[in-house]
């Protein structure tokens, strides 16, 4: 019985013994493919610990064309917030490594080693170096829109200028002040892009390094000189950007017809805004057509002072356009006469009922652009006056070639029915960089930075109802207390009943 005892007590220990080898396998196991494939579940309503779509679509291009990433951080320790830093630039970057594999980080103290920092130069403490095959970029502070804008730099060999036209009372993008336009200049720069400030009438052409031309609010019409050297530059593909203001620059919205877009003399007006805590002629958006510039745009945008764009019924040859915001049902446009005499109620023969269109975006495919520069045009023109031009022609061209018609050029343009969106008092406003921003994008044809732009963490309002208030109220202050008060007597009655006894 002793020896039957024994080898039953042996196998028992044995099989727990391998129960608990065979468990702590399986957490080893577990950890070893947790390690080898992390993956990451963010619960917060603003995705504060995700990247943005604008990064994970400029990482799936690394990742198409296999570029590998190599990130190389500077850190002392004798920098500000030391360790919590130190782990919140981790975390930062480790979101990059988790959307592509092939993105490293090494953390450098830059006292212990000197001679690496000495090596790329580092006498600054942040520094971020990022390099892809050849190419390197530097910022000196983490944060996603830094990181991501550093690698969309090292993708691109180009700088993509823009221009900020001057001479009408337009947004400068000089000033600082609530009606500048320094807060956009500062967010287009950040993009890699290049700005600079043109006056046309001084100009006998809009520059050939222009990829976008920004028209801010003018105050005064644009000459007709101006406009013809707009038409030039549209012609050859250029990309333009009008932001227009209420009951001004009758030629330019001339202009625009041109080109299938219509804007009203009109003003818009909107119950809505009321309930976002604005006025009546700052119309919220919340409603926008599919198009590269709203794609998965869903932020509420506001539009201060904003007159009508409409797309033209009849379609102009070579013009794709479309309608991009739309004001809510409960708004309506009102002419000037209506605004000065604060009557404000809609009228069918003069307004619009809403939703109303506030923004639209085209495309322009010239068929026939010109396929000589001007100098050399101007030549030809001069050889044609000694009516020489053909034998010039049949002298210079080898025999049996054949001149290629020129490609088509195709012109991107945006128009805003406000330009105050765009300023710096209500640049930050909720969606409106991102709006403005993914405009630009598209305009200057860099799709990958079409996206919404990173949010940082803010409060989220809790609303109850007064049911709620109240229960809210009672469970914490009356009825816990009152359970705990209640629990004790009965306690304290049974324990005097038991020494009673």
């Amino acid at each position: 019985m002793k020896v039957g005892d024994s080898h039953r007590k042996l196998l028992l220990g044995g099989g727990t013994g391998a129960g608990i080898l065979l468990f702590l396998a399986i957490i080893v196991a577990i950890q070893y493919i947790t390690l080898q494939h992390p993956k990451r579940w963010d619960f917060t309503g603003t995705k504060l610990h995700s990247l943005a779509s604008q990064s994970k679509k400029v990482l799936q291009t690394f990742e198409e064309k296999k570029i590998p990433i190599q990130v190389l951080v500077f850190y002392g320790n004798r920098d500000a917030g030391d360790q919590d830093s130190r782990d919140a630039i981790r975390d930062l970057l480790d979101r990059y490594r988790d959307a592509y594999a092939d993105l490293h980080y090494t953390m450098i103290d830059p006292d212990r080693e000197r001679a690496v920092a000495m090596q790329y130069k580092v006498d600054s403490y942040p520094t971020f170096i990022l390099k892809a095959g050849d190419r390197e970029e530097r910022i000196h502070k983490a944060t996603e829109e830094g990181f991501t804008n550093a690698i969309v730099k090292l993708l691109s060999n180009e700088v993509k200028k823009v221009y900020f036209l001057e001479g009408h009372g337009e947004l400068s993008p000089g000033s600082t002040g609530d009606e500048g336009f320094s807060a956009a200049k500062e967010q287009i720069e950040k993009q890699n892009l290049k700005t600079g400030e043109l006056i046309l009438l001084q100009a006998a052409e809009v520059p050939k390094d222009a990829s976008l031309l920004i028209i801010a609010g003018p105050k005064t019409d644009l000459m007709d000189s101006e406009l013809n050297s707009l038409k030039d530059y549209i012609n050859r593909g250029g990309s333009v950007m009008v932001m227009l203001n209420p009951f001004q620059t009758p030629k330019l919205a001339a202009f625009l017809k041109d080109y299938g877009i219509e804007t009203a003399e009109d003003i818009v007006v909107d119950k809505l805004s009321r309930a976002f805590g604005g006025d009546y002629l700052m119309p919220v958006i919340v409603k926008y057509e599919p198009f590269p510039i709203t794609k998965n745009f869903t932020v509420a945008s506001f539009f201060p002072e904003t007159r009508s764009v409409r797309v033209a019924k009849k379609q102009v040859p070579h013009v794709k356009a479309k309608e991009l915001a739309l004001t809510s049902p409960v708004s309506w446009t009102i002419n000037q006469d209506q605004l000065k005499s604060g009557n404000a109620t809609f009228d069918p023969k003069i307004g619009i009922k809403g939703p109303v269109s506030v923004m639209a975006a085209l495309t322009f495919t010239n068929p026939t652009p010109s396929a000589q520069p001007k100098d050399r045009k101007k030549g030809v023109e001069e050889k044609a006056s000694d009516g020489k031009t053909g034998e010039a022609d049949a002298a210079t061209k080898p025999a049996g070639a054949e001149t290629s018609p020129p490609k088509p050029a195709t012109a991107r343009i945006v128009v805003f029915g406000s330009s105050r969106l765009a300023s710096n008092k209500f640049f930050r406003l909720q969606g409106n960089p991102d709006l403005f921003m993914n405009s630009v994008s598209w305009l200057t044809e860099d799709e990958n930075l079409i996206a919404i732009r990173p949010k940082a963490a803010r409060a989220q309002p809790l609303i109850l109802t007064p049911n709620q208030y109240l229960l809210v109220l009672l469970v914490p202050v009356v009825l816990i207390p009152l359970a705990w008060i209640i629990a004790g007597l009965v306690v304290y009655l049974y324990r005097r009943r038991t020494v009673a006894f």
